[in-house]
């Protein structure tokens, strides 16, 4: 009971410290202000800190480089061994369109929630070589919490997770870029609510002994297969629209493991290749949805859920019970 109730007050003593440290695109009443300021803000704050980014567009007009096995990943922000939350005002855009070709967010052995921003068009400077840009969050063994943001356009990986990383991903928008999720080493990702639509490579990529859980979300037209496991990784779908990518819309290589269960798999140029392992619950045939991935009258996804999540397939509208 003692050591409880030390807890308690610690936790509580660190919460009533923790300060909102606000960054401004170009008002100047901010502490942090401009292209450089959410870097200043994230080196000036605490343990416990949240920064908190105003609406406007931020450009990467600095860098920092983070070494990382034999490359070097060049971050606009960098988040090193800190406990963090990182939120943006509706309209807070983070843009590699212009400035230096850089990764969005670079975290490193840290705990960081990211929530309310969208972060679009970062790009490489050469598309192979020692410098790693054109990411948009870049988490090696970090805890990484992502909710409400979406990522367009961004040419390598939209999430990475590299070494012991543990992400949370969920209400997360991956539209028109290249690899949606990326996992290596051991890294674990959790992804709920996710729609990943329209790259050009995987949706989902795991290799190595890195692992993946994902539930109501939506894989769509995706031109290098929609969840791809290869080496050792493991992979459950459930609850999910796996729709129109090519050449499948679940594909493994190696001694890896996807489990797919309670999900629809259609327009794909082949569903599944051979070594997916088929749960119960599959439906291959049209799940007669909308342009916004809702069931029509008559859609065969209103028989179908995971008894475990008891939602619906598809996107999660019910919210956690």
């Amino acid at each position: 009971m003692k050591t409880a109730l030390i807890a308690l007050l610690l936790a509580t003593a660190g919460s009533a410290s923790a300060e909102t440290l606000m960054v401004c695109a170009t008002d100047k009443t901010c502490r942090f202000t401009g292209d450089s300021g959410i870097q200043a803000a994230v080196d000036a704050a605490k343990d416990g800190d949240t920064i908190l980014i105003k609406a406007g567009v931020y450009h990467p007009t600095a860098y920092r480089d983070v070494p990382f096995q034999d490359l070097a990943l060049r971050g606009y922000i960098v988040i090193d061994h800190k406990r963090l939350t990182i939120g943006g005002e509706a309209g807070s855009i983070i843009d590699g369109k212009t400035g230096t070709p850089s990764i969005a967010f670079v975290v490193q052995g840290a705990d960081v929630a990211f929530r309310n921003l969208t972060i679009r068009d970062f790009r490489y400077a050469e598309e192979e070589d020692k410098i790693y840009d054109g990411h948009g969050i870049f988490a090696i063994n970090s805890r990484v919490r992502i909710d409400n943001v979406t990522m367009e356009r961004i040419i390598k990986m939209g999430i990475t997770g590299r070494g012991d990383s543990l992400i949370d991903a969920t209400n997360v928008r991956l539209l028109d870029g290249h690899l949606g999720v990326w996992l290596e080493e051991t890294a674990h990702a959790r992804l709920r609510n996710m729609v990943i639509k329209g790259g050009d490579s995987a949706a989902i990529g795991a290799y190595m002994t890195s692992s993946a859980t994902l539930s109501n979300s939506v894989i769509d037209s995706n031109t290098d297969d929609g969840v791809y496991a290869k080496d050792h990784a493991s992979i459950i779908v459930t609850n999910s629209l796996i729709l129109n990518n090519k050449p499948f819309g679940v594909n493994i290589e190696g001694e890896a493991h996807i489990v797919v269960a309670h999900s629809a798999l259609h327009g794909n140029a082949t569903d599944l290749s051979d070594k997916v392992t088929k749960g119960e619950g599959l439906i291959l045939a049209d799940p007669l949805i909308d342009a916004a991935y809702r069931p029509k009258a008559g859609s065969p996804l209103a028989d179908v859920r995971d008894p475990d999540l008891n939602r619906p397939i598809g996107l999660d509208t019910e919210g956690d019970k």
